[in-house]
C-alpha cells in the first residue's frame, strides 16, 4: 500500500518537509533579478528570500508530477492537480511576526480570540493498493524535476534550508517574546481584566472567562478497499469561533500592546534580528537567488502560467 506525497491541500504553519510538494503563491510574470543588500528603510530584510519564486517552483513540479501520475493511467489524481498556487513559503521562512504574538488590529483580535490555534484539517489523501505505484510515482517526481533542470531539486532544497534558517528566527526571541508578552499580561491585570500571567500559556495569560469550543475534527476513516487507488476525503474546515466575552479580552490585549510599547518594541527587535540573519547568509543569497529565479521562470512557463 503506497501514499503520494504530496496529494492534498494541506494548512501548514511549520517548517517545510522536503517530501512534500505542494505549491503556493503565484509568480505575477518573469522576476527581476535581485541583488542582495542592505533592505531600505522600513522595509522586510526578509524580502530578499524569494518566496515567490519557490512557491512557482513547487507549484510548477506539483503540476507535472500529478499530469505524470495521470498519464501513467492513474487518473484519481487529475483531482489534485492544482489549479493554483496557494501562499508556503513565506509562512515557512517568516513564522513569527509582531502580528501573530499580539495581534494585527482590533478586528483580529476579535476573530482570533485566546484560544491555540488548531492544526487544522487534515487534507484528502491518496492509497495506492497498487504494487507499482510508489515506483511510478518516485520517477514522476523524479521526471519533474528533471523537467525543470538538471540541478532543480538540490537548488530548492538547498534553499528551502535556507528558509527554515529565517523561520529558526523565533527561538533566538523568545525570551524577548515572553518577557514583552508578561509586559502586556501585567497592563490587563492592573486594569482589572480577569487574566492571570502565566508565561507557560498562549499570550502570556490565563483567561478567567469562558473561551469558545475548540475545533475537533472527526477521526478519519481508513481505508476500505484491498485494489485499486483509493482517496481518503480531507476534512471539512470549522472555523473557530470565540465567545463574546473572549474578544473583548483579546481586544483589550491588543490595546495593552500599543499603550505599553511592546509590540513596537518587539517589532524592533524582529527587524533587527532579520538583518542579522540575512546578513550571514548573503553569500547563499547571493548565489541562490539566480538560480531561483531562473527555475521560478521555467516552472511558470511549463505548468501554464
Amino acid at each position: 500500500m503506497a501514499t503520494v506525497p504530496g496529494a492534498g491541500n494541506r494548512r501548514h504553519r511549520g517548517l517545510y518537509a522536503a517530501a512534500l510538494f505542494t505549491a503556493a503563491a503565484a509568480l505575477g510574470g518573469c522576476a527581476a533579478e535581485t541583488a542582495v543588500g542592505p533592505a531600505e528603510a522600513g522595509a522586510d530584510a526578509y524580502d530578499i528570500y524569494l518566496a515567490e519564486e519557490v512557491d512557482t517552483i513547487e507549484f510548477g513540479q506539483d503540476v507535472l508530477r500529478f499530469h505524470c501520475l495521470v498519464d501513467n493511467g492513474y487518473r484519481e489524481f487529475e483531482a489534485f492537480v492544482p489549479k493554483s498556487p496557494t501562499e508556503r513559503a513565506r509562512q515557512d521562512a517568516d513564522q513569527i511576526t509582531t502580528d501573530n504574538a499580539f495581534f494585527a488590529s482590533e478586528q483580529d483580535a476579535m476573530t482570533r480570540g485566546l484560544r491555540e490555534e488548531s492544526a487544522g484539517p487534515a487534507p484528502a489523501k491518496v492509497i495506492g493498493h497498487d504494487s507499482s505505484l510508489g515506483a511510478i510515482s518516485e520517477a514522476c517526481d523524479a521526471t519533474a524535476w528533471d523537467a525543470l533542470g538538471p540541478d532543480a531539486h538540490q537548488i530548492h532544497l538547498e534553499y528551502r534550508q535556507l528558509g527554515n534558517a529565517f523561520g529558526a528566527l523565533g527561538t533566538a526571541l523568545s525570551e524577548d517574546l515572553v518577557r514583552l508578552q508578561n509586559t502586556v499580561a501585567q497592563c490587563l491585570v492592573d486594569a482589572g481584566e480577569p487574566v492571570t500571567v502565566a508565561q507557560d500559556q498562549l499570550f502570556g495569560i490565563r483567561p478567567d472567562i469562558e473561551l469558545g469550543q475548540p475545533v475537533v475534527s472527526p477521526e478519519r476513516s481508513g481505508p476500505k478497499q484491498t485494489r485499486g487507488v483509493e482517496i481518503i476525503p480531507g476534512d471539512v474546515e470549522v472555523a473557530y469561533v470565540p465567545t463574546p466575552a473572549e474578544s473583548d479580552l483579546a481586544v483589550k490585549y491588543y490595546e495593552c500592546s500599543r499603550q505599553t510599547g511592546a509590540r513596537e518594541e518587539f517589532e524592533t527587535l524582529l527587524s533587527e534580528a532579520k538583518t542579522e540573519i540575512v546578513a550571514e547568509h548573503e553569500a547563499e543569497l547571493g548565489e541562490l537567488n539566480p538560480k531561483i529565479q531562473e527555475l521560478a521562470r521555467k516552472a511558470a512557463d511549463l505548468s501554464g502560467r
